[in-house]
């Protein structure tokens, strides 16, 4: 059996001891306890406990308790307190409530104790939810910025190791490949860095309360909890609204050992080469056919095949008058030219371009109305509406896009949300880009043809929607007319009245654009020609020279 040490500090003699007299702060053993302590009739009230249970929070509660009568004013320190003025929310001796606290509220200590243990209490429940969040945040945007510094260093491991496995005519092109990717990793750094600093903080601030709070509750002394209690703020951190997720960034490596490929993936840049004149009012839709065969329309009924030659768009009519303006074509992986025109449930189909060719139906929506259309690799992808004026929509109109195969079975259809809303107002233009997301063109307004641009997943979940830019769109609405996706993801739309092309990234952000500042006005139309360079097709009416152009441009990444 362990040995007792701990002296009786009535008798001194005896080594059994087993209680504590709180009042008196002295330990007894159980004779004295017995026979000396409780016979005396001044110790009859006091508060004898089990040394065993005195190291607990509950001892530190029951001697909290009875410290509530000796609180010493720190004022007058002769005085105990023995009230609570709650106008001044302090504790008050006698001497204190004749100088200072006539008329005032007046409250006993122990019901104002009670309240102030409750208060900290509730805090401390809060602070135990809130700090495994900011915890949590913490420890997160530590892995985020250490994978993130992982990234880097290994893009950048790998960049110096091409270098000197490579011949030494591309150093230069290394190393701008490490400035470039320094230029995007070094401000994201910084961004994490600073809002890691702020959840540090936020987590250091709970957690010095929440210490000071159990520090309250492990006194003995009654007055700490009045004095943790107005020392402590019952402000909590707001937790942030942009928390930061993981970005990525990847080197593009080139499979050709013979050239110098590798890039980091990041704006694209643009020049205009050419500059071509039509004796069309409009440049509203171009298709480029694998065979050589360059197509051209505007926006009324008429079909042209067009090659550029001494600064013209020299044009010939293959289908004149088909019946109603042209709304949108695409091209398939037969060389066949699908197209839809207004008011109409047929997909039209050119198969042969020679003046006069025939136009043949390649497929009807009866009884819906078909705009966009887009040949994919193995789907077609048909804008719809339904007969009815195109606006205003009502909880009956039917917007979407129908998905066919080749062989002309109807795939599925993409109409509505989860929310049961309608996806689309008039869905006029469509591609998709190299994760097969489906980007559409989504008029909203016919008087003027303003709209955005609609991003789905290949299985028809809504990705997100742009309707423009306040650095682009001060003067006029967004008004898009036609997009294109480039190779690495990128979209490009027209914006007819802002004179401009938007270009987004993947996630539908703008990341520059193309302006009157390259020479483009007014332009409907985009396509990226076989030799994946840029054509933009223009209107003429309100244009410098009222002439309609199209401009060839070189794009690089």
């Amino acid at each position: 059996m362990a040995q007792n040490f701990m002296t009786c500090q009535f008798c001194e003699t005896s080594n059994e001891t087993k209680w504590k007299c709180i009042n008196c702060d002295l330990i007894l053993c159980q004779e004295c306890k017995i026979k000396i302590h409780t016979k005396l009739k001044k110790n009859q009230s006091h508060k004898v406990i089990d040394l065993k249970e005195f190291s607990n929070l509950g001892a530190s509660e029951t001697i909290r308790d009875l410290d509530l009568k000796d609180i010493q004013c720190t004022t007058h320190h002769k005085e105990l307190c023995f009230i609570y003025c709650q106008d001044c929310e302090v504790l008050s001796c006698a001497v204190c409530l004749l100088e200072s606290h006539q008329n005032h509220k007046l409250t006993k200590i122990d019901e104002v104790y009670s309240q102030k243990v409750k208060e900290l209490q509730e805090l401390d429940n809060k602070i135990s939810q809130d700090l495994p969040y900011f915890e949590k945040c913490e420890k997160d945007l530590q892995v985020i910025k250490s994978d993130e510094q992982t990234q880097h260093n290994g893009i950048k491991q790998i960049i110096l190791k091409r270098k000197y496995e490579l011949k030494e005519e591309i150093t230069k092109h290394t190393g701008n490949l490490i400035t470039e990717l320094d230029r995007l990793w070094v401000p994201r750094k910084t961004e994490i860095s600073k809002q890691l600093q702020d959840i540090k903080k936020k987590s250091a601030d709970l957690r010095l309360k929440k210490a000071k709070i159990q520090e309250a509750f492990q006194s003995n002394k009654a007055s700490t909890i009045f004095t943790t209690s107005d020392q402590v703020s019952k402000h909590l951190p707001a937790k942030p609204g942009n928390f930061l997720s993981k970005r990525q960034v990847l080197l593009s490596q080139s499979k050709d050992e013979k050239s110098d490929l590798d890039s980091i993936i990041t704006i694209p840049t643009f020049k205009v080469r050419e500059i071509f004149t039509s004796d069309m009012p409009a440049i509203f839709r171009i298709k480029n056919l694998v065979n050589g065969v360059n197509i051209m329309c505007p926006i009324d009924d008429n079909i042209q095949t067009f090659t550029l030659k001494d600064n013209k768009c020299q044009i010939t009519n293959i289908a004149e008058e088909i019946g109603n303006d042209i709304i949108d074509m695409t091209v398939t992986d037969q060389d066949k030219l699908l197209f839809t025109t207004a008011s109409n449930s047929e997909i039209n189909c050119l198969s042969t371009f020679t003046p006069g060719c025939e136009v043949e139906v390649f497929i009807s929506i009866s009884p819906l109305h078909a705009r966009g259309i887009h040949a994919s690799v193995n789907t077609i992808l048909i804008g719809f509406v339904e007969k009815e004026d195109l606006f205003p929509l009502t909880e009956a109109s039917r917007r979407g896009i129908m998905i066919y195969d080749y062989n002309c079975r109807h795939v599925r259809t993409i109409e509505r949300d989860q929310n049961n809303q309608l996806l689309f107002s008039s869905p006029d233009a469509i591609t998709t880009n190299i994760n097969g997301d489906i980007c559409v063109v989504d008029s909203t307004k016919s008087d003027n043809w303003e709209g955005r641009v609609v991003v789905l997943g290949e299985w028809g979940n809504f990705k997100w929607a742009y309707d423009g830019h306040p650095c682009i769109n001060t003067e006029y609405n967004f008004t898009p007319y036609d997009l294109v996706t480039t190779s690495k993801g990128i979209i490009l739309v027209t914006d007819r009245d802002s004179n401009a092309v938007h270009i987004l990234s993947m996630c539908g952000d703008l990341v520059s654009s193309l302006n009157e500042s390259h020479g483009i006005e007014k332009p409907s139309c985009l396509n990226i020609d076989l030799k994946g360079q840029l054509q933009i097709g223009c209107d003429s009416i309100e244009t410098k020279d009222e002439v309609a152009k199209l401009h060839l441009v070189a794009m690089s990444f």
